[in-house]
């Protein structure tokens, strides 16, 4: 019984988010909102993704979009270089309510001719 306790506690401690250091390569790509005149006719600012370091070479970001609070089925892959370093997401506020995306993974991707 005892040890079924202390592997309870493992897997829970193993399973904490607290437990996780956070990736490298979550500081190469991040969201902004920037001022754009259809998003402020409804309220909102767009949103992007935009890579943060130049020198990062190919970077592979899947987001996910959420609606009015409510995660959508919008799972989408993206794919950032330093000739095209930013992508519009979207509006903030659109006509039938407020949407957001989080981003789900960041990965860097090897220079072609490199292992």
């Amino acid at each position: 019984m005892r040890v079924s306790h202390y592997f309870f506690f493992v897997l829970l401690l193993a399973l904490s988010p607290c437990s996780h250091a956070e990736s490298p390569e979550a500081a190469l790509a991040g969201l902004i909102e920037t001022d754009d005149s259809l998003c402020l006719a409804h309220g909102g600012k767009m949103v992007s993704l935009q890579l943060v370091e130049a020198a990062a070479g190919r970077v592979e970001v899947w987001v996910d979009r959420w609606f009015m609070q409510v995660q959508t089925a919008d799972h989408t892959r993206h794919l950032l270089t330093a000739e095209s370093p930013e992508k519009e997401l979207g509006c903030s506020h659109s006509i039938a309510g407020p949407q957001h995306w989080t981003i789900h993974s960041i990965k860097r991707l090897p220079v072609a001719g490199e292992p």
